[in-house]
């Protein structure tokens, strides 16, 4: 590979924007929802992924369904996003908490039931 292709790779990587916020995953068979805040969606979605797959993810129960119910029946999906903030000492995982703490509010409201 030459090296203004390594160049072109490394600047798209150096410059590529990480998706923040709050994650669910839906088990349509149910309706039951998995929360999660997360400071890098696409990693937090392939590590979850893999440790389904693998029967050892950290949430029994969800575990259980997806073993059960199979993939197909599961979705990933960004409910809330974080957005950049310009402000260097923003404390992003506090934020991250007062967002999961309004969806789970939420979701007690409308009495929908998560793992």
């Amino acid at each position: 590979m030459d090296k203004q292709v390594k160049k072109k790779y490394r600047e798209e990587f150096e410059n590529k924007k990480v998706a923040m916020g709050i994650l669910a995953i839906t088990n349509s068979q149910n309706g039951k929802i998995f929360l999660k805040s997360t400071l890098n969606a696409e990693a937090w979605i392939n590590r979850t992924r893999f440790m389904l797959k693998n029967g050892q993810f950290e949430n029994s129960n969800l575990q259980c369904d997806w073993t059960s119910f199979g993939e197909d029946l599961f979705s990933f999906e960004m409910i809330e996003v974080l957005v950049e903030n310009e402000n260097p000492f923003f404390d992003y995982r506090r934020e991250l908490s007062k967002m999961e703490q309004t969806v789970f509010e939420s979701l007690a409201k409308r009495n929908i039931e998560h793992y």
